[in-house]
């Protein structure tokens, strides 16, 4: 159909004209691993023919009439000697592998989806309302490849796509490549039978790549070669067009069964095109690589090129580093325009950081994006639906209570000169709890110094933390790029944590969470240690009952002069210390400088 256990605590200070082309293809044969025998170069004379016919069509089939391959201005027509493509006044004849191509205009274009894969978003509207991207099986004829080599200032990538008519007709090879973040050129080939088309696309992927197709599975990328983007087309295919409630957002808002409050804020960490947005603010390419395809295996490549990164970061050899740089940036595509790539070489921990968090944020997202593609919920209340998916309970505080009030004082108290680049209004106030997350929190209930603390991360990651909790960095990680080890962070400041909102003027929109986090007996560090995570033997403790809010103003703390952090850090590395209570709807309201 197309379709551990406890935790440590830090204390401190604080193509112009379409150009045919006529060429004679090898019969299809099984592809080897050697380059496979293919002519590189056209014999015979060449004609020149002018063509201004607006229906150029391919070739005639015994469906209904096919819809124009391209609208073409004067083209040029290189046919081989032996059987040049006949004209006449209704257009050109394509035969087998003859090709069109044409140079990237620039032009808004929609990308189109039938069945499991979404049509390149550069190929003509015509085509794409008559074709759909070829799906045998479970086999889905669509590779996104990349090539980033910062030695040789190379970031680019190539398209391949087998395209299958709706209606019938001749099948067709699309191509497009070029720099990342620019449309680059495309082609298309036309092929009588689809085994040909199959071919075609299977040469190109093992040219470009030295891997067969076949064996993607088991890709091993190669040296000047491009990588292959290991894209998650999901369980089953979906059609764009499927129906769904219309209206806008506000009328979402109005006619779901969810309260108001709670509605707007289901809307607001369920944006897909909010998440998009974040994350090519930071330098990811969504284009390249959709957010909705990304899929874990990514994930876990970037995280495991970053982990060889921290292996040999200390020793400032740029030539391994600019190595494994071009290989993150190959698995994790990024726009740079036509910037100099050594600008971009990972060779700082702070680099090294950032790029831990973009993984860490894309993580999130391939959560949120499977989570939110499921269609099966009612769609006649979408905000309902995505509110279930989340597995919570909201309900919202109001600014007379007891609750809002206490957490309010928390939240004024613990902003810090030192954070005065913004302040921040309280939107709205949710008391909240996770299903299962009670049951499994309650071997630590009655664990002493239990405490109501501030955790705080980028919009875009909302969605994918709330459906599946708080989660500690997979073992692809690598340790140094954690100060204090793989754990969950929160803090005592309510500034601290709200940085880590990465709010901006053009997205001010913040969340954050008040969690009740099971502390126990703490193992008190000053200055930083990769392996905090293995902690000293009878660190956890159980004691009295209740939870303390540190809600006071600040002190300094008299080991304030040895202190590698301004402020407080708290982690654990155990989840199940930790019980999300309230959530926290923010504006920020950036000062001007």
């Amino acid at each position: 159909m197309l379709t551990t256990k406890t935790y440590t605590k830090f204390f401190s200070t604080f193509r112009s004209s379409a150009e045919l082309v006529r060429r004679s293809l090898l019969p299809p044969r099984t592809l080897n691993p050697a380059p496979a025998t293919y002519p590189k170069t056209l014999s015979g004379a060449t004609q020149n023919l002018e063509l201004r016919s607006s229906s150029f069509r391919p070739p005639t089939c015994h469906s209904p009439p096919a819809v124009p391959l391209h609208r073409l201005h004067p083209a040029r027509l290189l046919s081989a000697a032996a059987g040049a493509a006949a004209v006449s006044d209704d257009g050109l004849q394509l035969q087998d592998g003859n090709k069109v191509t044409k140079g990237g205009d620039g032009k808004m274009v929609t990308a189109t989806k039938k069945g499991a894969a979404v049509l390149d978003h550069h190929i003509p509207d015509h085509i794409k309302q008559a074709y759909h991207v070829l799906q045998v099986g479970d086999q889905i004829y669509d590779a996104t490849l990349n090539q980033t080599n910062v030695g040789s200032n190379n970031n680019k990538f190539y398209i391949i796509q087998v395209l299958e008519p709706d209606a019938g007709g001749h099948f067709m090879v699309y191509n497009r490549w070029g720099r990342v973040g620019a449309a680059g050129k495309d082609k298309l080939l036309a092929f009588p039978k689809r085994g040909r088309a199959i071919y075609e696309f299977e040469r190109k992927f093992q040219d470009k790549t030295s891997n067969l197709w076949s064996n993607r599975k088991n890709f091993k990328p190669y040296a000047n070669k491009y990588t292959w983007l290991e894209t998650d087309y999901g369980e089953t295919e979906k059609e764009t067009n499927k129906t769904e409630k219309k209206g806008s957002m506000t009328d979402r808002i109005k006619e779901t069964q969810l309260e108001i409050r709670t509605a707007q804020f289901i809307s607001l960490i369920c944006d897909i095109s909010m998440m998009k947005h974040q994350m090519v603010e930071i330098g990811y390419n969504a284009d390249k690589l959709p957010l909705g395809k990304l899929s874990k295996s990514t994930i876990l490549k970037g995280y495991d090129v970053l982990k060889r990164i921290s292996n040999v970061i200390s020793m400032a050899d740029k030539g391994q580093l600019e190595q494994l740089t071009g290989e993150f940036y190959t698995v994790i595509p990024h726009d740079f325009g036509f910037r100099k790539m050594s600008e971009f070489i990972i060779d700082t921990s702070q680099k090294l950081k950032a790029k831990l968090e973009m993984v860490e944020a894309l993580g999130e997202i391939e959560i949120a994006t499977k989570l939110l593609e499921d269609d099966s919920s009612d769609q006649d209340d979408p905000l309902y639906a995505r509110y279930k998916q989340l597995r919570c309970d909201f309900t919202p505080l109001e600014a007379d209570s007891e609750e809002y009030s206490m957490i309010k004082t928390y939240l004024m108290n613990t902003h810090k000169e030192t954070h005065s680049g913004y302040t921040v209004d309280i939107v709205q106030i949710f008391k909240m709890s996770r299903h299962g997350e009670t049951q499994r929190f309650q071997k630590f209930a009655s664990t002493g110094n239990r405490m109501l603390l501030w955790h705080g991360s980028r919009l875009s990651n909302w969605a994918g933390i709330l459906s599946q909790g708080l989660r500690i960095a997979p073992p692809e990680a690598p340790v140094n790029g954690y100060m204090f080890g793989k754990g969950v962070h929160f803090a005592d400041m309510f500034s601290k944590s709200a940085n880590y909102c990465c709010a901006s003027k053009s997205s001010r929109s913040g969340v954050l969470l008040l969690c009740e986090v099971a502390l126990g007996d703490m193992n008190e560090l000053l200055n930083g240690d990769y392996n905090a995570n293995n902690l000293p033997n009878g660190k956890l403790r159980t004691t009295d009952d209740g939870v303390l809010v540190p809600l006071g103003k600040p002190t300094k703390h008299e080991s304030s002069k040895t202190a590698c952090l301004r402020y407080n850090d708290y982690i654990v590395y155990n989840v199940d210390q930790i019980k999300m209570r309230y959530a926290l709807h923010v504006t920020f309201n950036f000062k001007r400088r």
